[in-house]
């Protein structure tokens, strides 16, 4: 294993999880994008000793320097995961133009899962961006590595998904929601990518789709049923957000985000696609 690898996408990830952390704490309250970091209760500006990932929040003891007011762990524990994803893609593609794609795509996933996870919602502020990126690094890099088939694969790839869910939401929309339709073109883009840049012919592309949306299935019917169950046992797990009085405005009250087990399935799809197609 290459160590200085390992350290640059570590160093690199961690940085990632600090943006995508950003995005998480304004995207959702359609706060003001900024670079300059704030805390989320008092809202003062934060210095560049209070920014560095992991180190600041357990250097000040999880808490606020200004207010006091204790920092949910959430906050490095995003930046940490998203790091250990950067060290897999780096060490999974190399050091080379191939991995740029993934990463842009494990970064995008973050920020969208989280947010998923905490409002139930997949937001286009970031989705819609997050594909044009994804796309305008996948047309350079194809062409990088002289396969500028892997476009049209990209493209094929989320069609592909971008059907598949959306004949899911016409059937039951309540079931599957629009922003996971919306969803889907991200992650099609990257399935169809990875599988038009390293195998021959359009049958992988589709296979691999698929796989990732059992994956993402069963993670969710999983998922689905532990919830239900830490529910159960009275904890208000991934309480639903429109809740008035405790009491869930859902029609589904046991529902759960299903964005988040839709990307878990494409990163292993991404990452495993030689193993999961049999190549």
């Amino acid at each position: 294993m290459n160590v200085a690898l390992v350290a640059i996408a570590l160093s690199l990830g961690l940085v990632a999880g600090g943006f995508v952390t950003m995005l998480v704490d304004r995207v959702p309250d359609k706060t003001r994008l900024s670079l300059a970091s704030r805390c989320p209760y008092c809202e003062h500006r934060l210095g560049w000793t209070e920014v560095v990932p992991v180190v600041s929040w357990f250097g000040h003891r999880g808490r606020c320097r200004h207010c006091d007011h204790a920092i949910t762990p959430a906050y490095p524990a995003v930046e940490i995961v998203t790091g250990a994803l950067f060290v897999v893609v780096a060490v999974k593609f190399g050091a080379n133009w191939v991995v740029i794609p993934p990463l842009v795509l494990v970064t995008s996933i973050m920020a969208l899962s989280v947010i998923d996870l905490y409002v139930y919602r997949l937001p286009d502020l970031i989705t819609f961006p997050a594909i044009g990126i994804s796309f305008v690094s996948m047309v350079v890099v194809a062409f990088a590595i002289d396969r500028p088939i892997a476009i049209g694969r990209a493209l094929t790839g989320a069609l592909a998904y971008f059907t598949l869910l959306l004949m899911a939401h016409l059937v039951s929309p309540r079931g599957m929601g629009f922003g996971d339709v919306k969803l889907s073109l991200l992650l099609g883009l990257h399935i169809g990518w990875v599988s038009g840049s390293t195998y021959l012919g359009w049958t992988p592309v589709v296979r691999l789709v698929f796989i990732s949306l059992l994956i993402a299935s069963v993670l969710g019917v999983t998922g689905g049923i532990t919830v239900a169950m830490v529910r159960k046992s009275g904890v208000d797990a991934l309480a639903d957000p429109e809740a008035v009085d405790g009491q869930p405005t859902r029609v589904l009250a046991q529902s759960i985000p299903f964005g988040p087990a839709l990307a878990a399935g494409a990163v292993i799809a991404v990452l495993f696609s030689g193993t999961l197609l049999g190549a």
